[in-house]
C-alpha cells in the first residue's frame, strides 16, 4: 500500500512517504533540542503582563499622583517667589527642596500644566 486513505473523498491521498518524513522531521527536530542546537522561544500571550487594577486602587494611585503634581507645583511657586526676594538661583533652588534637577524639572512642568489650562 502507497497510499493513506484520507476521511473526506475530495481531497487527494497522502502518500505514506510523506507522512513517515513529517514523523521523521519532528523527532530529529526532538532530539536536536535535548542535545541544546535549538534554543526555543517563548510563547508570548496575548494577555497584559501587568494584570489590571481594580477601579478603587486606581483612584487612590491618581489622587497621590494629584497630589504629588501639587506639591511639585507650590516648590516652584516657592522657587519663583526666592527669585522674586532676589535670592540666587542655587540658594532659591535649595530652599525650594528643588537642588534634584529632574524634580526641579518635573516641578516646572506641573506649575506649568497649572498655569496654562
Amino acid at each position: 500500500m502507497n497510499t493513506a486513505q484520507t476521511t473526506n473523498r475530495s481531497r487527494q491521498p497522502i502518500q505514506i512517504g510523506t507522512i513517515l518524513q513529517r514523523v521523521n522531521w519532528l523527532e530529529m527536530d526532538e532530539a536536536a533540542e535535548e542535545k541544546g542546537k535549538v534554543i526555543t522561544m517563548p510563547v508570548r500571550t496575548m494577555e497584559p503582563d501587568v494584570p489590571v487594577l481594580p477601579p478603587a486602587a486606581r483612584k487612590n494611585i491618581n489622587r497621590k499622583i494629584r497630589q504629588c503634581v501639587k506639591n511639585l507645583e507650590r516648590n516652584y511657586d516657592l522657587y519663583l517667589g526666592y527669585l522674586e526676594l532676589e535670592l540666587e538661583d542655587e540658594a532659591a533652588r535649595q530652599e525650594a527642596d528643588l537642588t534634584d534637577d529632574m524634580k526641579f524639572s518635573l516641578a516646572y512642568y506641573a506649575w506649568q500644566l497649572h498655569h496654562t489650562a
